[in-house]
Parts: C-alpha cells; sequence; structure tokens
C-alpha cells in the first residue's frame, strides 16, 4: 500500500488539489445564488413579521435558507457563515430601501406605523 502511494504520489495529490478547487469554486458559486435569496428572503421576512422581531426574522430566514440549500452545500457552508450572510442581507434590504421610496414602501407599506399603530401610507404615488 505504501508502494502504491509513493510511485502515485503525484497523481494523488493533484487529484486532492482539483477536488479542494472543485469544492471552492462551487462554494463560491452557491455563495453568490445564496445570497440574492437571502434578500429576497429577508425582504419576505420583514412583511411578514414586521419590525421589532429581528430574531424571530433571522430564525425564519435561516431556517428557509436550510430549507432550500442542497445536502452537500450545507456541509461545506457552517451555519456561521450563513448567519452572516443573513446580517448582510439585511444590510442590503435596509440600503435598497434606503435609497429607493418604491422599494422602502413595498417592503414597509405593509407595515404598522410605530406612532399610531395604522398601516403605513404608500407615498411613492
Amino acid at each position: 500500500m505504501l508502494e502504491f502511494i509513493v510511485n502515485n504520489i503525484y497523481f494523488i495529490l493533484t487529484a486532492l488539489a482539483a477536488a479542494a478547487a472543485c469544492i471552492i469554486l462551487a462554494k463560491r458559486g452557491q455563495i453568490a445564488k445564496i445570497r440574492d435569496i437571502i434578500l429576497a428572503l429577508c425582504v419576505d421576512a420583514e412583511i411578514v413579521y414586521g419590525s421589532k422581531t429581528g430574531e424571530i426574522k433571522k430564525a425564519s430566514v435561516l431556517e428557509a435558507v436550510y430549507r432550500l440549500l442542497p445536502a452537500w452545500a450545507k456541509l461545506i457552508i457552517p451555519a456561521s457563515e450563513l448567519s452572516k450572510l443573513v446580517e448582510e442581507g439585511k444590510r442590503r434590504m435596509d440600503e435598497l430601501a434606503g435609497s429607493n421610496r418604491r422599494v422602502m414602501a413595498l417592503i414597509y407599506s405593509s407595515l404598522p406605523c410605530p406612532d399610531t399603530g395604522e398601516e403605513a401610507e404608500d407615498t411613492t404615488q
């Protein structure tokens, strides 16, 4: 067995490097898709749960992401990284809402106003 390994060490190292490269590239591609999915899930959670429910929204988004991920992705993308991606998705959602009144109205128009408790009006029209 040792002789086989010694005789084929270059082939074995090349195969390991190729496998590692495939995993890294697949992870990068998957992360880009996951970012977009998380942004959409953050918007949905904001609409469904409203304000002052941050932990519930985050848990909801994480649960949905775990349901959507293929099994192999769950093995190579740690939960801590997914949690960071959810935080990033929340920041992206806030940036989009802050830069575009229509997006802000879409996300926040169904939420009650903090002062009155009534639904916010769409002021974009």
